[in-house]
């Protein structure tokens, strides 16, 4: 306890905590298995959090509209548990307030700020992308134009990972922009349109990015920025490439044969079963879901992270959620934080996947808890870039 005391007197808590997070980060890309990535968590966060909050004991925390919201969402999660979950359920809830504690009281976000740092995580995912395409074309696991359904590491699945690429670009590019790397930004574009329409062949991180370059569009022409040229010139570039190859490339256009995939219907049948349960209390987090569509089709969760929080857990939480997202969107916007773009950018794409944010640690960490506790961080008022 009297080392864990000095660590708070010359900041080395801080500078712990950073470092065990970009550790956590880097684990979804290096390590194989969700339980190594787990216990990367127990090990290096949750317990020395867990230790460090109860030695402040509350001393240090500054009360803001968003904190206030964290702990109702908490709390509310807790008193579902109560009715509805078993023991292993509070361990999540559990884990998920720690790991945001950590993240907006613990870390220093300077560090998740810098242009290097934005930078630099988006070309890393790319390099997994791309390094671990290549390899399994080479050693003939997956066909060349086949869908690479896993990857090799905890970042496996090619719908969240398509998302985390689409929010890493969000996040490098206020810096390119910033700083005239035009060039750049247009072969990370490419190269993100080609790993997420291609390799990956999801929708669900297209459909981010082209709602990402339209809202930025948008906003630089508003603002008569000299940045909407470049913006508008990307989009449209890369529109007009998709749409050629859409018809010529079988890939592509599956892409747009899958149509919905059975979302409306799933979305319909299970809206219904929300309203049997109750609209305010939901079903409960033991809740099953095993669906066959029409189509024939089996699905076990709901592809929407906002119906997952209302199906489950009721319109009480999905309404705290939404009011949080809303005020750290708009404490992003009036500080300019880049991990505003991020959150946006992910919460558009949840719209079509995600299932429930409170469990152990997963992709929904790393596109929703992550950016919304850097954004709610009070060291980000002074850190400088």
């Amino acid at each position: 306890m009297r080392f864990l005391d000095g660590f708070s007197r010359d900041g080395r808590e801080a500078v712990y905590f950073t470092f065990a997070l970009l550790l956590f980060i880097a684990s979804f890309l290096l390590l194989p298995t969700t339980k190594m990535v787990n216990n990367v968590y127990y090990v290096f966060l949750a317990v020395p959090a867990l230790v460090a909050a109860v030695r402040r004991r509350g001393r240090g925390l500054r009360w803001a509209p968003d904190l206030l919201l964290w702990t109702m969402f908490i709390a509310w999660f807790v008193i579902v548990g109560v009715w509805s979950g078993d023991g292993q359920y509070f361990k999540h809830v559990l884990y998920v307030a720690l790991f945001v504690l950590l993240v907006r009281v613990f870390a220093d976000p300077a560090i998740f700020r810098k242009p290097v740092f934005a930078r630099g995580l988006f070309w890393v995912l790319t390099v997994y992308v791309m390094g671990s395409a290549v390899i399994y074309w080479i050693v003939g696991r997956y066909a060349v134009g086949e869908r690479v359904l896993w990857l090799p590491a905890r970042m496996t699945g090619p719908i969240y990972t398509s998302m985390w690429l689409a929010c890493c670009f969000a996040l490098a590019l206020p810096v390119w922009l910033r700083e005239c790397r035009r060039l750049e930004m247009g072969v990370a574009l490419s190269v993100a349109v080609f790993c997420i329409a291609y390799v990956l062949q999801s929708r669900s991180g297209l459909f981010g990015l082209a709602v990402l370059l339209i809202l930025l569009g948008a906003s630089a022409v508003w603002r008569r920025s000299v940045h909407s040229f470049s913006l508008i010139g990307l989009a449209a570039a890369i529109g007009g490439i998709l749409f050629l190859l859409g018809s010529q490339v079988p890939e592509l256009a599956s892409l747009v044969q899958r149509a919905d995939s059975g979302r409306f219907e799933l979305w319909a049948i299970l809206i219904a079963e929300w309203m049997e349960c109750g609209l305010w209390t939901g079903c409960g987090m033991d809740h099953g879901i095993q669906i066959q569509l029409s189509q024939g089709m089996l699905l076990h969760h709901p592809h929407n992270i906002f119906l997952a929080l209302g199906l489950f857990s009721g319109a009480v939480a999905l309404f705290i959620f939404l009011a949080l997202m809303f005020t750290l969107l708009r404490r992003a916007w009036s500080r300019r934080d880049p991990w505003g773009l991020y959150l946006l950018t992910a919460l558009v794409m949840l719209n079509f996947d995600g299932t429930k944010l409170v469990g152990n640690p997963d992709e929904l960490w790393l596109l929703v808890l992550l950016p919304a506790a850097l954004i709610g961080n009070d060291r980000g008022r002074h850190a400088t870039e």
